[in-house]
């Protein structure tokens, strides 16, 4: 039997041995991210019924989001897609997030308190305590020990690229991922079918929640599935659907459901997904808000980067310190009875050679055969190769490299597929490799363009792949790439603590825990008083016989302030915000901007419109007479209904047509 220390190393030298968690562990592990969230949220957490961390366009549309889904889920949850902004568009949920797995939590708290505020600020603070409980949870399932997996949580809850996006729970609440590849890692190493239905309940609950999470989960659940088919194991799909049975594929029901107005609004919605959308600035990637990074920042440059940076996507100094451990620091070695008796270095040498020259090799005869070409995508070069020399060089270089080593480890045919396949073996159940593919290819994402470096990103070649045109900001991509860094940083962590004996070991654990809490300290987060409040123009229209459609004006108010306005009715409206917005509202919101006119009137006539508000607070003091006196000069098509001294309510008269100099009956 082996000692505690032997097997501390056993576990550290083949990451991937899953441990059963108990329900008493996973709760205290609840607890623990759940307290550790509301401390370094404070004070923002001990006002979240009265507060926003940022009062924004976002904000205002993912409350009003939040508030439309509770109102649907009573009111008409079989067509909760037909949301009431973007009249006469339909289905116009689907032009943004839909967040029903948010709503569903947010429901109880609405009906309870009738807060919005509270109840969208509870769900975001709710969605960082699961992820680091998801985080957690993983790295047990991946074999750390319970201070690594507790680290791996604390990286992925609170670094600042996921942290800083946690009431912008349309990306931030990604809480469910984790969750998912949990199950699914238990299933690729016991094969029971219950993890797999399990893995697929988890994949839909993140797909109900973010439509950016379930992009994010598709992105890493299929390079876990092609590492492991890669590996040896080419039946796994096969045998997955065949485990997942008539309950797993229920399961997905609900998502397949969510995504059909999307896929129905493909074309218009890609049109909001393009290479010039978003640009990511270099000192994005170093850019963080935390106070120890505030303070070591000047001592390594003397550029302002937070001042330039359009994302705070810097994971930290001692994460990236322990993914590096993970990836270059060796291996504490297992007891020699389990060692492969011939995988050496110089053996593992060879045969990385033997590869390298068996791909230059196909590379040069491809060249050979088609030189020269050139790969274009759109005006961009790929590739470009005017002659084979250079690959046939190359394969030469190796081949001689493999001839010296030959004095070294003469390995036959025999001993090549036996070690191919016990290295095989040992990588499909080491995470290590494809969570790094996970890091990387987030990082290469979110290099996007415009900037020098777009020539060097993997955007402009997929973002019209279907789900990644869902993610409007490259820069995005980092939240689930932090999820991939936090599980290198504990398997760095654990192959430091395999070197120590159990009490160090839980010490050593602890301080990392601390040094990982210090780094991303914000305390105190500042937030924003905030509060919904609705006019008296809309508290009027909310007793009017449903149902109406109504137009605001100035036009120069925020859409999302008006989508907020509709909530106290829910009636339609023609204002809201989205990546792409219709043709028709585009029309009519040109109009707008010149109202008081009778092209303006005439357009909302038109488009079915029944009652306009005016904000006449919202209009400079100096233009109200004008606007008034413009008012009068359209009476007879513009009623006055209601008035007060912040606004009026106007109904629109569709049998009176408006014409140059006043208005006509039709």
């Amino acid at each position: 039997m082996l000692s505690p220390s032997a097997q501390r190393m056993s576990v550290a030298a083949s990451p991937g041995t899953g441990r059963v968690l108990g329900l008493r562990e996973v709760a205290a592990a609840g607890l623990l991210f759940l307290v550790l969230t509301l401390t370094l949220t404070y004070p923002f957490s001990l006002n979240a019924h009265r507060g926003v961390l940022a009062q924004g366009a976002d904000d205002q549309e993912v409350m009003w989001i939040v508030g439309w889904d509770v109102h649907a889920l009573i009111h008409q949850p079989l067509s909760m897609f037909d949301a009431n902004i973007l009249y006469p568009e339909p289905k116009t949920l689907a032009y943004a997030e839909n967040l029903i797995g948010s709503a569903l939590f947010a429901a109880p708290i609405v009906w309870l308190t009738g807060n919005l505020v509270l109840a969208v600020n509870a769900v975001a603070l709710l969605s960082c305590a699961l992820c680091g409980l998801g985080a957690y949870v993983l790295g047990r399932r991946l074999g750390m020990s319970a201070g690594a997996s507790v680290c791996c949580g604390l990286i992925f809850a609170f670094s600042p690229p996921r942290f800083m996006r946690t009431i912008q729970i349309h990306v931030g609440a990604v809480q469910w991922i984790p969750f998912a590849l949990a199950a699914l890692h238990r299933y690729f190493d016991e094969g029971r079918k219950r993890d797999i239905r399990l893995a697929a309940a988890f994949a839909t609950l993140q797909a109900l929640t973010s439509g950016h999470g379930a992009v994010f989960a598709g992105l890493a659940i299929t390079v876990l599935v092609v590492w492991r088919v890669a590996l040896g194991d080419p039946l796994l799909v096969v045998r997955g659907l065949r485990d997942l049975g008539v309950p797993g594929l229920l399961a997905f029901v609900p998502a397949v459901l969510v995504f059909l107005p999307y896929r129905s609004l493909h074309e218009t919605l890609l049109g909001g997904s393009t290479l010039g959308y978003w640009h990511t600035t270099p000192e994005s990637f170093l850019a963080s808000p935390t106070h120890l990074h505030q303070a070591i920042r000047p001592l390594i440059t003397g550029t302002d980067v937070n001042a330039n940076a359009s994302a705070w996507l810097f994971p930290g100094y001692v994460p990236l310190l322990l993914a590096a451990v993970a990836l270059l620091w060796p291996r504490a070695q297992a007891p020699a009875s389990d060692r492969p008796a011939r995988s050496g270095p110089w053996t593992r040498a060879a045969l990385l050679v033997e590869a390298a020259a068996a791909a230059a090799l196909a590379a040069a005869v491809a060249m050979s055969m088609f030189a020269p070409f050139r790969w274009r995508i759109s005006d961009d070069l790929v590739i470009s190769a005017r002659s084979s020399a250079r690959a046939w060089f190359v394969c030469l270089i190796l081949a001689v490299l493999r001839l010296l080593l030959r004095s070294r480890v003469n390995v036959t045919v025999g001993d090549r597929l036996r070690l191919i396949r016990e290295w095989a073996a040992s990588a499909r159940r080491d995470p290590r490799m494809p969570y790094a593919v996970i890091a990387g290819f987030c990082i290469w994402v979110a290099i996007a363009p415009p900037n020098r470096y777009w020539r060097i990103g993997l955007w402009r070649f997929i973002y019209t792949w279907p789900g990644l045109n869902f993610v409007r900001a490259t820069p995005r991509f980092t939240v689930i790439g932090l999820l991939a860094l936090a599980v290198l940083a504990g398997i760095g962590l654990d192959r430091l603590l395999g070197r120590l004996d159990s009490r160090r070991s839980r010490i050593a654990a602890a301080g990392a825990g601390v040094l990982l809490l210090l780094e991303f300290l914000m305390v105190p987060l500042g937030f924003t008083p905030f509060r919904i409040e609705f006019p008296g123009t809309e508290r009027w229209l909310a007793a009017q016989r449903r149902p109406f459609v109504v137009a605001e004006v100035p036009a120069t108010v925020p859409q999302t302030v008006y989508m907020l306005h509709s909530m106290a009715h829910w009636q339609k409206t023609i204002h809201g915000v989205a990546r792409v917005i219709p043709a028709s509202n585009q029309i009519l919101f040109e109009q707008l901007a010149n109202f008081p006119s009778e092209s303006s009137v005439r357009a909302l006539q038109d488009a079915g419109v029944n009652f306009l508000v005016v904000h006449t607070d919202d209009y400079p003091a100096g233009e109200r007479p004008q606007l008034d006196e413009r008012l009068q000069a359209l009476a007879a098509c513009l009623t006055l209904e209601y008035a007060d001294p912040a606004g009026r309510v106007y109904s629109l008269d569709r049998s009176i047509a408006s014409r140059e100099g006043g208005c006509v009956r039709r």
